[in-house]
Order: C-alpha cells, then sequence, then structure tokens
C-alpha cells in the first residue's frame, strides 16, 4: 500500500496540471460540455439519493442492501420508471454517514466493506445498465462526521478523524476508496464519482452556526478530497467532483484534481446567491454542474424552467432532488411529464444513451412493490392516531406494525399493528399511536411483514412528529440529524 499511496500523490499532481484534457471546450465565455463515449453532453440528471440510507452494505439493523430481492424489485421499478421519464444520468449515494459501510475496526481504522457491499454495487451497476442509465456515485456525506451516535448497535456518523488523522485517513484511502475504484474499474455504467455531499456543513472554517453539528477543519477535508480523486483517476477513466452546499464555497476545492465543480440550490439561496448568473462568473477552471436543485416546489422555478436556465448560463449539467425522497422537493410524480418533453427538447445536448428516449407525452409510472401516502396525525398530547393509505402490490395477507420512538433513541417495539388483505389497491388504515411529550420529536416508521411475520419492507420516517404548544404537528420532512444535535438552519437537500 506504500507505493499506491505514493503513486497516488504524484498522479494527483499530474492532474492538477493536465486534467482539463478531459473536456471538450464549449462555447467562447460558456463552460465545456462533460464527455460520454467521447462526445461532449449537458447532464441533465436526477439524484437518487436511496432506496434507504444503507444499499450497500449490511448493519445491525439488518440487510436491505440492492441485492436483497425486495430492495432489488423496488429500485428496477423506480429505475423503470426514470427511464419512461427520459433520465438518463442518476447520482446515487453509497457510504451516506457510515452506518452500513465501511467497516472500522475498534480503534476507529478503515478496514474494508462487509460480505453484501460488492454484491449490492454489482447489482446496482446490473440494474442500471438493464435501463440504460448512468450513474454518478456519490461517496460520503457530511453526516460521515458531523454526526456521532449509536442507535440499536448502529453508529451513526463518529469518523472525523478519518480526516484529520494522517494514519486513519490513509486506512480510508487503502481499505476503502481503492478497493472500490478497482471493482468500478472501466464499468462503462459509471461516469462520476461525486466524493462528498455538501461538506461544507462540517468544515470549521466553512459554517459558523451554532448548530451543534461536529466540525473540523478545512484542511483534512482538502487532503481526503485530493486523494480520493487521486485514487478516481488511477484506478478508473471516471470523472471527480464534490458537490458544495452552495455556489460561493466551490472555491475551497480548487487545485485538488477535480474534473468539475458541483454545488447545491435551494429557495433559501436566492436572496444571497441567487440561481440564475452566468457559469463564467465563477471564474473556476473547471466545468460546473449544479448538483442538486428542488425538482418541485420552489417558489421561484418549475423544473423545466432550472435546466433551462443552466443550460443557458454555460454549466454542464443539473441533478434535480430528487426521485421521491420523503421532503418537500421530492414529488417525482409531479415532474416525471415536464422532465421527459424537456429531454425530447433538448436530445442533441442531454441524451447521452442515445436515441431511443420515449416519446413525449404523459409519463405512466410503475407503482412500487410497497408504498404508503397521505399521512396524516390526527388527535393531541394525550392521544395520537395516524391515518394513511398503504400499497402492497402482490395480493396477499400482511401484518402492519407501526413504530413510533423519540427520534434520538432508534426504533423500539411495536405501538401499533394492523392485519390487512391486499389485492393489489391502497388500502386506509387509522392506527393509535399512543402519547407524546411536549417539545420532542419523533418518527413513525413502518413494517410490513408476510403472514409468517418474516420482514418484507422496512419504511423508517414514514412520518415526524413533534409536540408543539400541547398540539402534535406532523413535520414536512424527516429528521436530517439522526443524532438529534442540531439546533440551528439543516441542509436542505
Amino acid at each position: 500500500m506504500r507505493r499506491v499511496k505514493w503513486l497516488l500523490v504524484l498522479l494527483a499532481a499530474v492532474l492538477a496540471l493536465g486534467v482539463a484534457a478531459r473536456f471538450l471546450p464549449g462555447t467562447p465565455g460558456v463552460a465545456g460540455r462533460l464527455t460520454v463515449n467521447g462526445r461532449p453532453y449537458f447532464w441533465a440528471g436526477v439524484n437518487y439519493p436511496y432506496k434507504s440510507s444503507e444499499d450497500f452494505g449490511a448493519g445491525a439493523w439488518g440487510y436491505s442492501g440492492v441485492a436483497q430481492p425486495t430492495t432489488k424489485a423496488e429500485i428496477n421499478t423506480d429505475f423503470t420508471n426514470l427511464a419512461a421519464s427520459g433520465v438518463r444520468v442518476v447520482k446515487w449515494r453509497v457510504f451516506n454517514d457510515g452506518r452500513s459501510s465501511p467497516e472500522f475496526n475498534q480503534a476507529g481504522y478503515a478496514v474494508g466493506r462487509d460480505s453484501h457491499f460488492f454484491s449490492d454495487l454489482d447489482t446496482a451497476l446490473e440494474i442500471a445498465r438493464r435501463h440504460d442509465i448512468y450513474l454518478v456515485l456519490s461517496l460520503f456525506d457530511s453526516g460521515f462526521w458531523t454526526t456521532d451516535c449509536t442507535q440499536q448497535g448502529v453508529h451513526l456518523g463518529g469518523h472525523a478523524d478519518s480526516l484529520t488523522d494522517p494514519a486513519k485517513r490513509q486506512a480510508l484511502i487503502d481499505h476503502t476508496i481503492v478497493p472500490l475504484m478497482r471493482h468500478i474499474g472501466s464499468n462503462d455504467r459509471v461516469l462520476a464519482v461525486e466524493i462528498m455531499a455538501e461538506p461544507e456543513w462540517g468544515i470549521d472554517e466553512l459554517n459558523q452556526q451554532q448548530d451543534n453539528r461536529l466540525k473540523v477543519p478545512l484542511a483534512g477535508v482538502r487532503a481526503l478530497v485530493g486523494e480520493t480523486a487521486a485514487a478516481i483517476h488511477y484506478y478508473t477513466p471516471d470523472l471527480a467532483t464534490v458537490e458544495s452546499n452552495r455556489s460561493s464555497n466551490m472555491t475551497q476545492w480548487r487545485g485538488l484534481g477535480l474534473d468539475y465543480y458541483s454545488f447545491s440550490w435551494y429557495d433559501w439561496l436566492q436572496p444571497y446567491e441567487p440561481l440564475d448568473r452566468p457559469a463564467a462568473s465563477f471564474g473556476l477552471d473547471r466545468p460546473i454542474v449544479l448538483g442538486e436543485f428542488p425538482s418541485f416546489g420552489s417558489k421561484y422555478y418549475t423544473l423545466p424552467r432550472i435546466y433551462d436556465i443552466v443550460l443557458r448560463q454555460g454549466y454542464a449539467g443539473a441533478f434535480a432532488w430528487s426521485y421521491d425522497n420523503p421532503d418537500p422537493y421530492s414529488s417525482w410524480g409531479q415532474v416525471a411529464d415536464g422532465f421527459l418533453v424537456w429531454m425530447n427538447g433538448h436530445r442533441s445536448v442531454a441524451d447521452v444513451a442515445g436515441p431511443a428516449l420515449p416519446p413525449a407525452g404523459t409519463v405512466q409510472l410503475q407503482p412500487p412493490p410497497y408504498g404508503f401516502q397521505n399521512v396524516k396525525v390526527l388527535g393531541e398530547q394525550d392521544g395520537l392516531w395516524l391515518e394513511a393509505a398503504v400499497r402492497v402490490v402482490q395480493p396477499g395477507t400482511y401484518h402492519l406494525q407501526w413504530f413510533l420512538y423519540d427520534a434520538t433513541a432508534g426504533p423500539g417495539s411495536a405501538n401499533a399493528e394492523e392485519t390487512l388483505s391486499f389485492t393489489g389497491t391502497p388500502l386506509s388504515l387509522t392506527v393509535p399511536l399512543g402519547s407524546l411529550a411536549q417539545g420532542r420529536t419523533y418518527k413513525v416508521s413502518l413494517g410490513i411483514f408476510d403472514q409468517s411475520y418474516h420482514l418484507d419492507k422496512w419504511f423508517d420516517g414514514v412520518a415526524v412528529v413533534k409536540v408543539q404548544g400541547g398540539v402534535p404537528k406532523l413535520q414536512t420532512a424527516v429528521v436530517e440529524d439522526p443524532c438529534g444535535q442540531e439546533t440551528g438552519p439543516t441542509n436542505q437537500g
């Protein structure tokens, strides 16, 4: 591994000087496009953050990775719908906050992955190929070090040392990053690797909010980014990037061998960093991609309008947030038609996969094997009821168990159970969830079991409820911080 380390350092220096040759230049004053199979394109993509936060590898909460049959069937349905919507490029998160992978020893050194990890990865690549979709793999989010707690035997975050301690950082490179890059190799389904999603939330110099996130110096994060970018380029032909939490932070990642820069934009940024500005105005030395933006629910722009803006302003791509993540910005059923119409009108610059785009029209989305919708919370502090419509596509009798628990404590015993016979159509149910304490935040989760009480599907965070003024109120998004540490503004994506 010592030889690999020095090769990566040398390669990083070379790439920092010459990596711009990986791009085909755009018109004067306009950032270059990104290439696929040797041709320049605008990457009109969609974030598929995860089916759960444990798509790759297993944890103490059990195994629900991509290769698990139920999960595979669900993700295959999702990618069927993405392809039917005209989506050609998908960004998919891999390690997230580290709750499933990679694995660490008791001293905090990364030691590898569990036996499911590469099987999950290969299944993800297989699904992408089946639907002629390309992937951008996003490795870590800032929760990898900004959180640090244990829930029901699972450690969430807690890996700041993997950035700040050179020996532990090298172990993460040697035992996690390098094996992953070698495994991907030249697989044509992977176009790029996003090393981190919004790391600035966990950096001392870039987040001065008193939000209780655990923060580290910028130098440690830059070191990991640079060394990971070198590994990406040494073992794969893929592009490397970092997604900043706002456009003004992209400059922090210069000089590290990245192939393009990326940033998130949500409505809260519009007064400070408006979206509609030329990519060239940032003065950066690489193309720029809009890595996240609200696909639904923005008060400023519709999804097609945002793609129009970033294309006109010279950006190299844009990734909508997201395909049905449980948040206010991710109602894909509301925007699929608009995305397909936009793609059909911009095939020459955005259709990276070839001539087989579906014809524009109404997109018929397939229902997932399991689903819920129209979640409502009724009652008062001393008696809470939950209403929801639940769908199981495969006919049969199922046991539904609802769990209400303090958001910082993790799942406990079931609060309520219903046994229902499904015939493919959604069934409405109302279940008692008990009482809540004033000022506490609770998560409501759902387990769907077969007749023998084998778990078929676990929905983590069907709803988030908080008692305010003696009245339980349904929150609009799942809890961002699983450790219950944050008190200030939270990450939007």
